[in-house]
């Protein structure tokens, strides 16, 4: 099976935590590269990066003008618009995204990403629902999912992501961040009875920490990556793993 890992991040962010994160994939992977979409341009002082670059059409520009006045929005469109990216430009049996700020703690196997995604499943995902104004809104924990691009409704889920964005189609979303479109997608393929595969083993708001892949991976999300840096990060995490 042949699975890509990718990410985003920009130059702050890399300084702030995502350096961290490239080094924990390169330690666990070192005959692999993760793909990065680097913004900005940046070259990482990390190896085994293979550098995407942030060219993401017009359509990425066209968006950002007409949500100028929602920075939120546009902040989480970045990640969106590479993951079109990415659906469309890296070819693989399964196409994994690892968030910027999380580290790997051991390597995530095939066999396990087979168990997560295998065959007959087009994406594996951590499926949250919230509730606003008595309705409930399916998103997804993007931290981490995975994409079966083998799957013969792989390019359904493609055109359905896209046009979310393309056609600012937010009338089902909470809000507009890319957690919020990835879990419309999901919902409007599940209705089809196209099979997915829920990761979330309940109904938690922050669900990696409580899953089967927590001793593999683990995702600094809201307050917390506020509060942690490169160095922490790497004292904590990586000072062992050289030996791996």
């Amino acid at each position: 099976m042949n699975i890509k890992y990718f990410t985003s991040m920009d130059r702050k962010y890399y300084d702030h935590c995502g350096k961290a994160m490239l080094e924990s994939f390169r330690l666990n992977y070192p005959k692999m590269e993760i793909n990065l979409y680097n913004e900005g341009g940046f070259k990482p002082e990390i190896d085994k990066c293979n550098l995407m670059g942030w060219n993401l059409g017009l359509a990425y520009l066209d968006f950002v003008k007409r949500h100028s006045k929602n920075k939120k929005v546009v902040t989480f469109a970045k990640k969106g618009f590479s993951i079109i990216d990415a659906m469309n430009n890296i070819e693989c049996d399964r196409l994994v995204w690892l968030d910027a700020d999380s580290i790997i703690r051991m390597p995530i196997h095939s066999q396990l990403i087979n168990l997560m995604c295998p065959s007959d499943t087009l994406s594996a995902h951590f499926k949250v629902r919230h509730v606003k104004n008595e309705i409930t809104y399916t998103s997804c924990e993007t931290g981490f999912f995975i994409l079966n691009t083998t799957h013969p409704n792989f390019d359904d889920f493609k055109n359905i992501y896209t046009n979310i964005y393309h056609k600012d189609e937010s009338s089902n979303l909470r809000r507009f961040y890319d957690g919020e479109v990835y879990g419309e997608t999901v919902v409007r393929l599940e209705d089809k009875g196209i099979k997915m595969m829920d990761l979330n083993p309940g109904p938690h708001k922050t669900p990696i920490s409580r899953s089967l892949i927590a001793p593999y991976f683990q995702h600094f999300k809201a307050g917390l990556k506020d509060k942690i840096d490169n160095e922490y990060l790497e004292e904590t995490y990586l000072q062992n793993q050289d030996e791996v």
